[in-house]
């Protein structure tokens, strides 16, 4: 990204030679001969650093800087000036400049100054991506199966290739985002932000502001400029993850984002180029949204140039007992419990038992059972129902209890109830691909019901 000058004074020669020198040095440089020419470049030209003068005329340059920074709080500035004044030195750095050089200056010191005012700019963006999404889940990704080795060499692959835009495919609790998050720690933008971005979070209404940001006074309550998530996320990866949430007017933005990696802010007359790369996850199948005209072909055939698709964790065989064991020994760790392991009948359970929530679901219960353990070895006793009395075949309805389970085994009637819930639900996610709207139409309930069901019984 090649980084923008704003040089405002009012002595011609230095303005000229300073702006022919830092062009030379490869900047991208604008200057102005007076306060109100400075302001009016700064709007339109959007300066990454100002170098103004102390003196503009009769204008004062630290008087300058509370300005500037109100049209963007995020660009740094250095005041220049002829007087060793150490008193107006302190004053312009407490009104927000970032450094304050002497003239006559050497250009090359001011290529330092500049140098370390943008390193500032970008650690800033840095903390703010790590401050947004301190969430991202950041566990490693483990497994030997078949299914997940060809997973690995994916993203090895596709980890070096920079310009191509992944697409991550796989139930709830698989882990889509470790599948971003090793290709970002793989690239070459490993040492610059990963922002996690939830498109079924954010209300419909807010989404393309949240991605693009907004001018100020673009609609009513935009009382400031507000920077998007991919400016914030220069030089590093966009993750979107429920990917296929998004609404149609977000896609068409965005599919014009994938061809020509710029966009504007909402209200916005520039266009803005930023290098990101995007990678997108979602659970819903895509190919019957646009049959449906729910998803755009175009941006379908896009984003689909390396797709990834996570195996379910019913289908990982033994990789079930090697997450059991890392989740048994991480969380009785921080329990302080001195657990060796679990006992047979429990491990042959948990290879039984068909993880509608995948990894998620059965990091939830190896949390449960060191929880309620007092022994240094887990037996069957502390699993939930559900998966202590499993079988292979269920069918759906109030059958299922019985076939399922003897009396002694169903416990009370809340319990079975709870199974039986359970059950259900789960079968009416995987028929509608796990879309939550959907689901909570069919079976009469609210969305806010059904996540709260899903809450409950760790989905």
């Amino acid at each position: 990204m090649k980084i923008k000058l704003l040089i405002i004074d009012d002595e011609s020669l230095i303005r000229k030679s300073l702006s022919a020198g830092l062009r030379d040095a490869g900047y991208e440089v604008a200057s102005a001969d007076s306060r109100a020419e400075g302001l009016r470049l700064m709007e339109v030209f959007r300066p990454h650093i100002v170098l103004t003068d102390m003196r503009l005329g009769k204008d004062n340059g630290v008087d300058l800087i509370p300005e500037l920074k109100a049209i963007d709080n995020d660009t740094e500035i250095i005041v220049m000036t002829a007087y060793s004044d150490l008193k107006s030195a302190i004053t312009a750095i407490k009104l927000g400049a970032f450094d304050y050089i002497n003239k006559p200056f050497d250009l090359d010191h001011i290529k330092i100054v500049i140098h370390r005012a943008f390193e500032c700019i970008k650690m800033t963006t840095r903390l703010l991506a790590l401050k947004k999404h301190s969430e991202l889940y950041m566990e490693n990704m483990i497994g030997s199966s078949p299914v997940m080795m060809e997973v690995y060499k994916k993203i090895e692959k596709v980890s070096s290739v920079d310009n191509v835009t992944v697409l991550i495919r796989g139930e709830t609790g698989t882990g889509k985002e470790l599948v971003a998050e090793a290709i970002h720690k793989n690239s070459k933008r490993k040492n610059d932000p990963l922002l996690r971005v939830n498109c079924s979070a954010i209300p419909k209404n807010l989404v393309e502001s949240e991605l693009f940001g907004f001018e100020k006074n673009a609609f009513t309550g935009a009382n400031s400029k507000k920077k998007g998530l991919f400016e914030i996320a220069d030089g590093g990866i966009v993750f979107l993850d429920e990917f296929g949430e998004l609404p149609l007017e977000t896609q068409s933005k965005l599919l014009r984002f994938l061809e020509e990696k710029r966009f504007r802010r909402i209200g916005g007359l520039e266009d803005i180029e930023v290098d990101i790369r995007i990678v997108v996850a979602t659970n819903k199948n895509l190919e019957e949204a646009v049959k449906k005209g729910e998803f755009r072909e175009d941006l379908y055939y896009r984003i689909n140039t390396f797709p990834i698709n996570i195996p379910p964790l019913r289908k990982r065989g033994d990789d079930i007992l090697l997450l059991a064991d890392f989740y048994l020994k991480k969380f009785s760790q921080n329990a302080q419990k001195d657990i060796a392991c679990l006992n047979v009948k429990v491990k042959e359970q948990l290879l039984k038992y068909p993880w509608p929530g995948n990894v998620r679901e059965l990091r939830n219960v190896i949390e449960r059972l060191v929880i309620l353990s007092d022994k240094d070895v887990i037996d069957a006793s502390y699993l939930p129902p559900e998966i202590r009395f499993y079988k292979d075949k269920v069918d759906t309805g109030a059958a299922s209890v019985s076939d399922a389970y003897t009396e002694k085994e169903i416990g009370n009637l809340n319990e079975a109830l709870d199974r039986v819930e359970k059950h259900l639900l789960t079968k009416a996610l995987d028929k509608y691909s796990w879309n939550q709207t959907k689901t909570a139409e069919i079976l009469g309930i609210t969305r806010f019901t059904l996540k709260r069901k899903m809450e409950k019984h760790g989905l």
